[in-house]
């Protein structure tokens, strides 16, 4: 399905509509939509993109006891281009420094978790952003204190079921740690848990009963192994962890670091993505991409290590699942001793590697951090990009697949030139495209949130 643009359309019933699909003649333009009133506002989209211009628009109205009624209006469709504004960017004035992850709510809205720097240091804090107006809806909300913040870093966002959201940061310690929270009026917590000292939590994710936060534990200093938790959205209790290291043959003293950056639901499994250090022939120690599937209830299936077939060292951020089945993951690649570029790397439903795409700014360091499909079939890379004569700016851009040029692309870069970063993205059902992040601005950093045409 492609974008096509926006249609409002009207229903005057004696009885309370269930449903109103909307044609361009006999091509479905939204179908199943629910009315909250009788004036609803559809994304209108296509298999035969109609494009910009008149067309005649037919509404189909299904009352709830079965009877239904029709008519027609000519529109004018103007379809915006993809990675424009929906609104104006959202910026946090005040003491937000970032943030650091997205999601989306049933409401449309976005959740975003990040943090703020105090005399005392620095603080998880989480918003609600109107997804129609791009208005601050609820928030700040300060949580604790962290040890960590940052693009990679967290604090991590996830939604619930139930309209709840969860954030995972890592606090003084360190040690993991799980808020839940409700971002409505009045707001509510719920509960907020802390794990074993030592340990750090990078990412998390939802799966029904379960939250899966993704992270590792500190071995020695500066060296981890990784770990995953499954906690019970209910009441925080953990309820299972296991931990991913090199084999003993492969690392006797266990001086080999092994960490988790993203996670995500792909069908029945968790896929947790990171990076780890192998020993090469060469005898150099390298950086590689790290996969491992696990069963919902935390059983391992599977883990992949990167070969390194194309750039010497590569590591991953993030990964989203694939509506036509497998899931894709963002990171970086890199030869030793070089700079960063975009590496993304598609698998299949069985978890088995596929084609590589390696973004060419050999000039430019560049990270991806975030990453996910819209219903067009694009993939919505997220992340950072260093800009000749700048620092890092926030770079968001489309592709069409493994090969071709960028459908699109954003790049922000704050009133102040200095470092910027997208780690937050979050794509809903009509293909808009979420965006939280930090950019440089008086001196310091701020946080800010966009909202894109697909």
């Amino acid at each position: 399905m492609d974008k096509v643009g926006e249609v409002q359309v009207s229903v005057w019933t004696s009885r309370p509509v269930a449903t109103i699909d909307v044609f361009d003649g006999d091509v479905p333009l939204a179908l199943g939509a629910t009315p909250g009133d009788p004036v609803c506002v559809f994304e209108v989209t296509s298999d035969n993109v109609p494009g910009d211009g008149t067309h005649t628009i037919r509404a189909v109205a299904h009352a709830a006891d079965g009877v239904s009624g029709q008519a027609e209006k000519d529109l004018t469709i103007d379809v915006a281009p993809g990675g424009t504004d929906v609104w104006p960017p959202y910026v946090q004035a005040g003491p937000i420094n970032g943030f650091t992850s997205a999601t989306l709510l049933d409401d449309a809205a976005i959740a975003a978790a990040g943090f703020y720097e105090t005399q005392q240091g620095l603080e998880a804090v989480a918003v609600k952003i109107d997804g129609a107006t791009g208005k601050l809806e609820a928030g700040p909300v300060a949580l604790d204190k962290v040890a960590l913040a940052s693009a990679g870093s967290g604090p991590a966002i996830a939604a619930g079921d139930d309209g709840a959201v969860f954030v995972a940061s890592t606090r003084p310690g360190p040690t993991w740690a799980v808020s839940k929270l409700r971002l409505d009026d009045p707001l509510s917590f719920e509960w907020g848990v802390t794990g074993d000292p030592k340990t750090k939590a990078l990412a998390v994710t939802v799966a029904g009963p379960f939250v899966i936060v993704v992270g590792a534990i500190e071995v020695s200093p500066g060296w981890h192994d990784l770990k995953v938790w499954w906690l019970a959205a209910e009441d925080g209790n953990l309820l299972h962890e296991t931990t991913f290291a090199a084999p003993l043959a492969e690392d006797p003293m266990n001086d080999l670091d092994e960490i988790g950056r993203g996670v995500a639901i792909v069908g029945d499994e968790v896929i947790v993505v990171g990076e780890r250090e192998i020993k090469g022939g060469d005898t150099k120690i390298y950086r590689r991409a790290i996969v491992l599937r696990y069963s919902l209830a935390g059983e391992p299936l599977d883990e992949w290590t990167s070969p390194g077939e194309l750039l010497a060292e590569d590591g991953t951020m993030g990964v989203a699942p694939l509506r036509g089945g497998g899931f894709v993951t963002v990171g970086w690649g890199r030869n030793k001793g070089t700079i960063r570029q975009v590496l993304t790397r598609w698998f299949s439903a069985l978890g088995e590697a596929g084609p590589v795409r390696v973004e060419p700014t050999p000039g430019s360091d560049a990270i991806g951090y975030a990453i996910g499909e819209d219903r067009e079939g694009k993939i919505i890379i997220a992340g950072s990009r260093k800009q000749p004569a700048t620092d890092m700016d926030a770079w968001i851009f489309a592709i069409p697949g493994p090969l071709g040029a960028h459908v699109w692309d954003v790049v922000r870069d704050g009133p102040g030139h200095g470092p910027d970063d997208a780690p937050g993205l979050a794509i809903g059902p009509w293909g808009h495209v979420s965006i939280a992040g930090s950019e440089f601005a008086e001196l310091q950093p701020r946080a800010f949130v966009l909202r894109l045409y697909p």
